[in-house]
């Protein structure tokens, strides 16, 4: 039995305006569960996103959702966010190239005395207690262990062998998310390592959806809600920045200086909030980019983002770095 008892607008709860208020979404009773993930209030949803995951979440109807896009685009915290406002509980794991499917199962662990106790992995935590089952960087997964999943994706139950046999059938509130850097098909731009390219079998499991970075409007409201007391036009500038670098980015633009590094959502964030703790300093602007992204960037593509900054901010750029 479902534990989805209760109904929540989908426009006051997800901060959407534009949604009609008979809108709603299905989501538990609030009772403390320590798995339900902590609530970001300054977190910002994209309708069309937020629409498809809560469609997924609603009726999988066998699927499970994989969510891929370029780094700092808003992609782990997603489902994370969604929980958090429809109370549901979530198990999670990072895979990674050693991981094994037993490591999402269970495993048998010597406590003091000798005595062995089984322990359930976050898979067979989920399908017990409907979670949602949330597997980070999955193609960076072995894909012979994702494989192990198929039947868990098609409503089966999951046969612990190393557990005697136990037959766990999975809950209806159950769900799988899993995201990565690509859609599946392995790393094209060679800036991933570690990705794979995943089984089309169990690709063909998926609903498949790509998150890009936000448009300048859906950032805009991001850095005011993490910075409202940095100036808006600076604000808007480092948005402006943050666009095109990302037009040099390997696989946007063509340029005589393409870009291995590009200014994520998140770094533009961490580029906010440092300009504010070191406003201060000469050139707090530059200061700040330096940390949020330039340091790990080769000499030639620092000169690269500087001079759109420079370009962008005009005046408002110190010459002290000159």
């Amino acid at each position: 039995m479902s534990n989805r008892t209760l109904q929540t607008s989908v426009r006051d709860a997800f901060g959407l305006s534009d949604v009609p208020a008979e809108v709603v979404a299905r989501c538990h009773e609030e009772t403390g569960n320590h798995a339900v993930p902590e609530l970001d209030k300054n977190y910002v949803f994209r309708r069309e996103v937020l629409r498809d995951i809560l469609n997924f979440l609603d009726d999988p109807d066998g699927d499970g959702f994989y969510v891929w896009g370029h780094y700092g685009a808003g992609k782990t915290t997603l489902p994370y966010q969604v929980a958090a406002r429809l109370n549901w509980p979530v198990s999670r794991f990072t895979a990674h190239k050693r991981m094994e499917f037993d490591d999402l199962v269970g495993t048998w662990k010597m406590c003091q005395g000798g005595e062995m106790v089984w322990l359930d992995g976050p898979l067979t935590t989920a399908m017990k207690q409907g979670h949602l089952f949330v597997l980070n960087e999955g193609d960076r997964a072995d894909p012979g262990q994702l494989a192990g999943l198929h039947d868990v994706l098609e409503g089966h139950p999951l046969v612990i062998a190393s557990n005697g046999g136990e037959v766990i059938y999975p809950h209806p509130d159950f769900r799988i998310i899993m995201n990565g850097n690509s859609s599946g098909s392995g790393d094209s731009t060679g800036l991933y390592a570690g990705v794979n390219a995943l089984d089309v079998a169990f690709m063909d499991r998926f609903r498949v959806i790509e998150v890009e970075y936000p448009t300048p409007d859906v950032e805009a409201m991001i850095l005011e809600k993490k910075c409202p007391s940095l100036p808006k036009e600076i604000r808007d500038n480092m948005i402006r920045v943050g666009n095109q670098v990302r037009k040099l980015f390997i696989g946007g633009e063509e340029s005589a200086t393409p870009l291995t590094i590009t200014m994520s959502t998140r770094a533009l964030c961490r580029w906010a909030k440092l300009t504010l703790d070191f406003r201060t300093a000469p050139n707090a602007l530059d200061y700040a980019l330096n940390q949020a992204l330039l340091s790990k960037a080769e000499p030639e593509q620092k000169i690269a983002v500087r001079r759109i900054a420079k370009d962008i901010f005009g005046a408002t750029w110190s010459q002290g770095d000159d």
